[in-house]
């Protein structure tokens, strides 16, 4: 089976079957889904056949500017989770992962994608959802980002068959948040109220692409549903600066060919034109030569600091 590394992911754009947003159950952790997330961006919808995927987890902490030191009890959590927990579509149960191995030398990760989840990954020509996995890496809470996905779906969807929409307006019962998202009974109304759709009110507009506002409708006292309204959020939503993901994002579109910044090599002391190739990669304009993953990323950290300090554009 061929090795696919996070490195070798350029587009950092998830698809997927709409399916697997509107109708399967499962509960994962914050952690998890950001996993399953950064593997599926490394999915090829034209591929035949999953492949082996390689998560460096100093690369990957990068990406969701994690802070955690102890890493073999990171990955090996991240692995148990993923191959034990259910995920249920239409009547069928199965695992995310079938198979999950720590390098500990390498501090990688190696993931295998359970095969069930083709049809919801693979040769999807209608009904898909499509979005940049930056939108969802800094959202806090498991259920906040599959909020985001909910929303995004939808809006998506009616856009599609209106092109000039600028909103969408649904309703969204109570009772399906409970059972698709697998809420535990504990959570009362005024807890999801607080917990998720406040929170995710409050991170959508700082960080994604849309925003909405809600109103609660009541069958006697109890709150069945709620009506959502959705808009794109291009003034605020998703800044290249919201964190180093979307920052490269935002080179890797726009900068193709073109030049970032001079500096030299701090190594040899030559000079260096930073530009982006058309897949993805740092290189020297001056000598075409590319940048290895490792150094890549110390490149980019430290375009994206002279960025948010207002000395690089």
């Amino acid at each position: 089976m061929n090795l696919i590394s996070i490195e070798d992911n350029k587009n950092n754009i998830i698809v997927k079957h709409k399916d697997l947003v509107l109708k399967a159950r499962y509960r994962l952790s914050e952690l998890g889904i950001k996993i399953m997330a950064v593997l599926i961006s490394m999915i090829k919808v034209s591929d035949e056949d999953f492949k082996q995927y390689a998560l460096n987890i100093d690369d990957f902490k990068e990406l969701i500017e994690s802070d955690s030191k102890n890493t073999y009890k990171y990955t090996h959590r991240v692995i148990q989770e993923l191959l034990s927990k259910t995920l249920k579509i239409k009547d069928e149960q199965f695992s995310w992962v079938t198979y999950g191995k720590y390098v500990e030398g390498e501090n990688t990760i190696i993931l295998e994608v359970n095969r069930h989840l083709k049809p919801y990954l693979l040769r999807i020509q209608r009904d898909f959802i499509k979005y940049n996995i930056a939108n969802i890496l800094s959202l806090k809470s498991e259920y906040v980002i599959r909020l985001y996905e909910l929303f995004k779906s939808k809006f998506t969807e009616y856009k599609h068959y209106n092109l000039n929409a600028t909103s969408y307006t649904f309703e969204l019962k109570i009772s399906w948040l409970r059972k698709h998202f697998e809420i535990p009974k504990s959570y009362r109304y005024n807890d999801i109220k607080r917990n998720v759709i406040n929170k995710a009110q409050k991170q959508f507009l700082k960080k994604t692409d849309i925003k909405f506002v809600y109103k609660e409708q009541k069958i006697g006292r109890k709150v069945d549903r709620l009506i959502i309204t959705i808009r794109e959020n291009a003034q605020n939503s998703n800044s290249h600066l919201n964190s180093l993901q979307s920052f490269i994002s935002y080179l890797r579109a726009n900068y193709v060919n073109k030049d970032i910044a001079e500096t030299k090599d701090k190594y040899t002391e030559e000079k260096i034109l930073l530009s982006v190739s058309e897949c993805g990669e740092l290189y020297n304009k001056y000598t075409t030569e590319k940048f290895n993953s490792k150094r890549a990323l110390e490149i980019w950290k430290s375009l994206y600091k002279l960025a948010k300090e207002n000395k690089l554009f």
